[in-house]
């Protein structure tokens, strides 16, 4: 405690006193504190989709806040002009801005957007605000909630296992607490009460969540071969191999470990590993998720370009998909999906985004995003659209333009100064409710 206070000797007693008062109901407070100290001058000379490294979070959070008067105003949330104003901002910046809006403002934008109905643009603008992990475990609840009250009559399997496969092992811990803190239940009881206690796949899940894969480089070739032989020998009337040791290989082995065992067996018995997994399970269910496993596995750019296409291709456009895969995946593997996926379908990522996104804002949004920096023309914007059942009261409508030259009056300029890093205290003052 003694060393904050002296971080924030800078700062006037008014804010050291709302500082210190909510300390104690912060349980992450000063783990994010650290985290944001180590990270920020790794990536402080990184600039964002190719504009100004000018960030000063002060005066954009000002700004910010300007656009919460307007929709107070206007009796409206106005979710186009907001996720404008976002789109520009790496996801590290978006969270310290929103942050900030709530400690400076008392402005709690994400709560604010959850309480919009549900929309294509709501999802978008929510996961513009908050971190990747924690839309993951919202996507994943959401799945689970809405089959257990009969809202989708499909199997989800798949998709559950789409959103937990991105997470390393730092990355699981994260989502079981962030699933807790949100939705009080542990995640792994919400999955047995829905999948069923027992359940292969809830079994697969839990594991994976359970984040205890090895992550370190190489493999063993004779710890392949021999696990190769005996899924061989499985397949061919000889001693089974039980459930829990196929989940606990998917789930525990390293990624080169698996990808060399699924060679020996593909070169050694000349059949593709996905008919051993085939031979072991019965239900189509169980086997499909398993075939997912071993795709994302040889290649998770690859995985997640199909996952995108899948969702374009659907009627209507699973936008919950395409916006988790996209954002969420920005600032981490979203270069190789999009390399993927030119190479796979012969046409860029932001070309079928440009034609199969009907929703003028979330499409120049995704299209920004996967291109690092490349608007779309301003002659196709035209005017923001205020579609009422998207993102506005019955009492209030209208357009604002929302041209680049309007961006950058929005003083979108990034500068990582040490003043700004010397105040982030301020912006984890609180653990936003739930």
């Amino acid at each position: 405690m003694a060393n904050l206070l002296r971080k924030l000797s800078h700062v006037s007693s008014s804010d050291v006193k709302k500082v210190t008062s909510t300390l104690a109901r912060s349980k992450t407070y000063e783990s994010n504190l650290v985290k944001l100290e180590k990270r920020l001058p790794r990536q402080a000379t990184v600039p964002a989709f190719g504009h100004s490294t000018d960030f000063d979070y002060k005066r954009d959070t000002k700004q910010l806040c300007k656009i919460m008067k307007h929709c107070a105003t206007a009796h409206t949330l106005d979710l186009d002009y907001i996720l404008h104003f976002l789109s520009s901002y790496t996801c590290e910046q978006r969270m310290i801005l929103v942050r900030d809006l709530e400690f400076e403002y008392e402005y709690k934008l994400v709560d604010m957007v959850l309480e919009r109905p549900e929309s294509p643009m709501r999802s978008c603008t929510l996961a513009m605000l908050i971190e990747p992990v924690e839309l993951y475990a919202r996507d994943f609840h959401d799945l689970l909630t809405w089959k257990q009250v009969n809202k989708i009559d499909y199997d989800i399997s798949g998709k559950l296992l789409e959103i937990v496969l991105a997470l390393n092992n730092e990355d699981s811990k994260k989502f079981r607490e962030n699933y807790e803190n949100l939705f009080v239940n542990p995640v792994e009881k919400d999955i047995e009460l829905v999948l069923g206690e027992g359940n292969i796949i809830s079994q697969l899940l839990i594991n994976v969540l359970e984040g205890k894969r090895y992550e370190e480089n190489g493999h063993s070739a004779t710890t392949a071969k021999l696990i190769a032989r005996k899924l061989y020998e499985a397949g061919e009337d000889g001693p089974a191999i039980d459930y829990d040791t196929f989940i606990k290989i998917f789930t525990r082995d390293t990624f080169a470990q698996l990808s060399a065992i699924f060679d020996i067996y593909e070169d050694k018995y000349g059949r593709p590993i996905e008919e051993a997994i085939e031979r072991e399970f019965q239900g189509q269910t169980q086997i499909n998720c398993f075939k997912e496993m071993v795709e994302f596995i040889r290649s998770p750019g690859l995985y997640y370009a199909k996952a995108i296409r899948r969702a374009l291709d659907k009627t209507p456009l699973d936008y919950e998909t395409v916006i988790r895969s996209i954002i969420g995946h920005q600032e981490k593997d979203l270069s190789e999906i999009r390399l993927e996926y030119s190479k796979e379908y012969d046409e860029p990522l932001e070309e079928t985004l440009k034609a199969r996104i009907d929703i003028m804002e979330i499409k120049r949004v995704l299209i920004l995003i996967v291109t690092d920096g490349h608007d779309i023309e301003a002659d196709e914007l035209g005017q923001v659209r205020f579609d009422h059942s998207n993102n506005s009261s019955p009492t209030g409508s209208g357009a604002i333009p929302t041209s680049s030259a309007a961006v950058n009056t929005l003083g979108m300029r990034r500068n990582r100064s040490q003043e700004a890093f010397d105040k982030f205290v301020n912006v984890f003052k609180t653990m936003r409710p739930h």
